[in-house]
């Protein structure tokens, strides 16, 4: 008879490949469902081990490789495959309570303490930004041979837009063509980051509530990252002076690191409102102006949790009386 975690595994890469076949139709509810294909991959590595996570992206991989080509199987095991398995890994490593103790926010449980939250965030940057490269440089030899790939593959959707009634201006048009086409890099990465931890915080949080996860994870108010991130960060944010590929790489890396810096601002606000009379409001109000001004309300998250990361003005908030 099979183990458990084989048929876990099996059935988590089917259900992955399913999600991700069903954003071939190109429409919201398409890319709804290519971003929700890591989730079943991240249930079978946080509740049955990294192990059924890489069987279950074997079986997605392999199954693509058969149905759609190899083009595509390598697109399916970048976008969805990889970061699973090797954040299922991370997380589920755990030491023991009387080693060295850590200030990045990692809970422990029954003389266990596990992986840091914080580290997961910051290699889950690192990570998109990396597939994202990948993906890139695939494409095309360089960041400019795949700007022109995007743009030849956009170039009917601005023609479209230039025959609308009111249609802006033919320069205006070929403005924000070369716009969009700069900025996808970036966003690629950011769009991956986001979608890879919201799909293993909901698997975490499902397993949690099932009573089926392998770990205890801590409150989200006690994110904390590696001292090492701000200098990535840093490092990243220097980079994209540079010209060319180079610089265009540094972008991705930073665009990244700016969203889990971001992540970690709105930890420090939670902290930060504990025990407040009006915490609910004022978060609630926070949240529906990052779902508006985003572009602008992460400004100061990042800044927050700079000066936390710096600072810990954490651990200096006293108790409310």
């Amino acid at each position: 008879m099979m183990n458990n975690w084989i048929v876990i595994g099996v059935i988590a890469g089917l259900t992955a490949g399913l999600l991700q076949a069903g954003g071939s139709s190109g429409n919201a509810i398409g890319l709804f469902l290519i971003y929700l294909a890591s989730f079943p991959l991240f249930v079978a590595g946080l509740g049955w081990g990294a192990v059924t996570a890489a069987l279950g992206a074997v079986v997605m991989v392999v199954g693509y490789l058969v149905v759609f080509g190899w083009k595509a199987a390598f697109f399916v095991a970048l976008s969805a495959g990889i970061a699973p398995v090797a954040l299922s890994h991370l997380a589920l490593q755990n030491r023991p309570v009387s080693a060295a103790p850590s200030d990045e926010g990692e809970v422990s449980d029954t003389g266990v303490a596990w992986y840091p939250e914080g580290r997961l965030v910051v290699w889950t940057a690192i990570a998109s930004a990396i597939l994202s490269v990948c993906l890139i440089l695939a494409l095309g030899p360089d960041v400019a041979s795949f700007r022109a790939m995007v743009g030849k593959v956009l170039q009917p959707f601005f023609d479209q837009m230039a025959k609308q009634p009111n249609a802006p201006a033919a320069d205006q048009i070929e403005g924000l063509k070369a716009f969009v086409v700069r900025v996808l890099p970036a966003t690629l990465s950011i769009v991956w980051c986001l979608s890879t931890m919201v799909n293993m915080y909901l698997a975490g949080s499902i397993l949690r509530k099932t009573g089926g996860g392998l770990r205890p994870w801590a409150p989200f108010s006690q994110l904390a990252f590696p001292r090492w991130a701000i200098w990535v960060l840093s490092a990243a944010a220097v980079g994209t002076l540079l010209p060319g590929t180079l610089g265009a790489i540094a972008w991705v890396f930073t665009a990244a690191l700016m969203l889990a810096y971001a992540i970690l601002g709105l930890a420090v606000m939670h902290a930060l409102l504990d025990g407040h009379p009006m915490r609910g409001l004022l978060l609630g109000l926070f949240y529906l102006s990052l779902l508006f001004l985003s572009a602008i309300a992460v400004v100061p998250l990042i800044l927050l949790a700079l000066v936390d990361q710096s600072f810990n003005i954490r651990k200096r908030k006293k108790p409310p009386e």
